[in-house]
């Protein structure tokens, strides 16, 4: 394990907060309640309030607390004006599908769950009403705009969490279904609709409030709150981590980061991806989560670049986690869908390839990668269909087993069967990706009382043949080339496959390193040495420390900024520099 472990205290910043000058904020619903007010009585009667809402978190109080205490003349609630749970299934049952976690990305926009007579007759109502209307629920700003616009954002993961509870799906009466089959239908279907139209609110957003603690919400004018966004698009910040249990779940971030102690073990540590994650923001005197999407879809260009936002859209490219198998187990044998299935099958504007970097390592530490040589692709298939009948099966005959040092990166190329072995901390640093088809997972029964979802039928049609032993080694395997030098610092290229867009280098220095975005967003990860530094040379942000094994994102807009130690006579570090490299076009 981490050679220092013994002698050190964890410094990983497990609440990192970003201040935002010259701000304001609100706690509670009485402090929101008399602002709402104050703001209406400033007013012309009638008058329209609309507030809109990311997910139905947090509603009832909402509503007791904050919307009756209003005393509105008119009340449109979105739940009356949606369509009925069996004229959703009946409409949106194709991107649902009865798969247990696999759905299909949805197309349109998030009218397709309203019913568009009962929206004409809300808005006609609105025409005749003489006194204070409000317009509330998900959803509400296709009815209006209104006077004033309040804006209930949700976290990714409060609704996630709420899934394992008993938070239904939107328009879902399904309080008590297979938490990762709702977690499916969020993100295939009510995701994409809802940050779809929450993009479109930005600008007409007077308040929004962070809903996710219940009885503590906390609200902020619209402009601090996109004075907010515009912050962690031009500032390098990182993002507020968590930890997740897992059959196969170690207890490395336990040990080394003091992540997770709430939980019976760490198999995932997310650090670095902007699409499920938060940022945490003091504005005025309270701290709010800033969900990572919002940062993007209002920021698009200062925070991806041009090249990756003409590449990826409202997506950030990269990300990075832990997977915690240390004093625990194998992951199940895996592998994922190249963009030509995934555009078929899922409507998925991706494939899934990825890489694993080892953190940390002992000599039990290994990953499975690629199939012997020889091995047919059928062979392989028939022999995971078998092995869920007889609780069987044999990997040393059909997968290459590789023992792993500290450093070692692999790169898997969708249609690579692969897994991490038990006993090693693996950070995980992807592109964008979805799907994963489970092919073997030991026989083991998940928490649930449930077998994880195996999903053979998918991969055997994307599983590769040729990647077998001797390209794996050739192709797959870092070589750790050393690619350019200078004082005190060393650059390897950690990366393996020829024509992956994913570009990773390590950095390995006692003295300060420059850096330049040249319009990519940028991830960092210290991953040798205790801290050190990120600075701008023109002072255009304040000194932000990263911490070992922690994730900085740096936006394409900051430019030009160092990476130096803070203390010049400690051990050499090294700090790991991703981003997507499309070429010289932008040059």
């Amino acid at each position: 394990m981490y050679e220092k472990i013994k002698t050190r205290s964890p410094n990983f910043d497990l609440h990192p907060v970003f201040e935002i000058p010259q701000t304001t904020s609100y706690l509670g619903y009485d402090q929101i309640f008399n602002i709402i007010d104050s703001h209406i009585q400033t007013l012309k009667r009638p008058c329209v309030v609309v507030i809109d809402s990311y997910y139905e978190v947090n509603h009832q109080e909402l509503k007791e607390l904050l919307i009756d205490a209003l005393h509105p003349q008119l009340l449109i609630d979105m739940n009356n004006i949606r369509y009925s749970e069996e004229m959703i299934q009946q409409r949106l049952g194709q991107f649902i599908t009865e798969d247990r976690i696999n759905g299909v990305f949805i197309t349109g926009d998030i009218k397709q769950y309203f019913d568009l007579d009962k929206v004409e007759q809300a808005k006609q109502d609105i025409q005749v009403a003489t006194g204070l209307v409000i317009v509330y629920g998900v959803g509400a700003g296709i009815i209006s705009r209104g006077d004033l616009f309040i804006y209930h954002n949700v976290t990714i993961q409060r609704i996630k969490d709420g899934y394992f509870e008993d938070l239904p799906n939107w328009g879902a009466h399904n309080e008590k279904e297979d938490p990762l089959t709702k977690e499916k239908r969020f993100n295939f279907v009510e995701a994409r609709l809802l940050d779809n139209h929450k993009r479109h609110m930005f600008s007409y957003m007077d308040y929004v409030i962070d809903g996710d603690t219940q009885g503590q919400p906390v609200m902020v004018t619209g402009d601090d709150f996109r004075r907010t966004l515009t912050y962690f698009a031009s500032h390098p910040f990182k993002l507020e981590p968590f930890f997740n249990r897992g059959i196969w779940g170690g207890h490395w971030c336990k040990d080394v980061l003091n992540g997770g102690l709430d939980k019976e073990n760490t198999a995932w540590g997310m650090t670095g991806w902007m699409n499920f994650q938060n940022a945490l923001a003091k504005v005025g005197e309270h701290e709010m989560r800033i969900v990572g999407r919002d940062i993007i879809q209002y920021q698009p260009l200062s925070f991806l670049g041009h090249q990756n936002y003409f590449w990826f859209g409202y997506n950030c490219p990269v990300g990075c986690d832990f997977l915690d198998t240390w004093g625990g187990g194998n992951l199940s044998l895996q592998v994922h869908s190249d963009i030509a299935y995934g555009q078929e099958v899922f409507n998925s504007q991706f494939g899934h390839y990825e890489s694993y970097y080892m953190l940390d390592t002992n000599e039990n530490s290994c990953v499975y990668l690629g199939t012997k040589e020889g091995v047919k692709k059928e062979e392989i298939v028939e022999a995971f269909k078998q092995a869920q009948v007889t609780g069987q099966f044999d990997d040393e005959k059909y997968i290459n087993c590789f023992p792993m040092k500290t450093h070692d990166h692999i790169f898997i190329p969708s249609g690579t069967i692969h897994a991490s072995g038990k006993d090693t901390l693996v950070l995980e640093i992807n592109p964008i990706g979805f799907q994963t088809f489970k092919l073997w997972d030991w026989g083991r029964i998940d928490a649930d009382g449930k077998p994880r979802p195996i999903n053979i039928e998918h991969g055997a049609k994307v599983i590769q043949e040729e990647y077998q032993s001797e390209f794996v080694k050739k192709h797959l395997i870092s070589k750790k080339n050393e690619v350019a030098r200078g004082t005190g610092w060393r650059k390897e290229h950690s990366g393996t496959m020829e024509y992956e867009l994913l570009k990773v280098d390590r950095y390995w220095f006692n003295q300060p390193i420059f850096f330049e975005t040249k319009d990519h967003v940028k991830l960092h990860v210290l991953v040798e040495g205790e801290e050190a530094q990120i600075i701008s040379l023109l002072q255009k942000f304040e000194p932000i420390i990263i911490h070992y094994a922690e994730a900085v994102f740096i936006p394409a807009s900051v430019g030009q900024y160092v990476i130096k130690p803070i203390c010049q006579d400690q051990e050499e570090l090294a700090v790991l520099e991703c981003y997507m490299d499309m070429g010289d076009a932008y040059h």
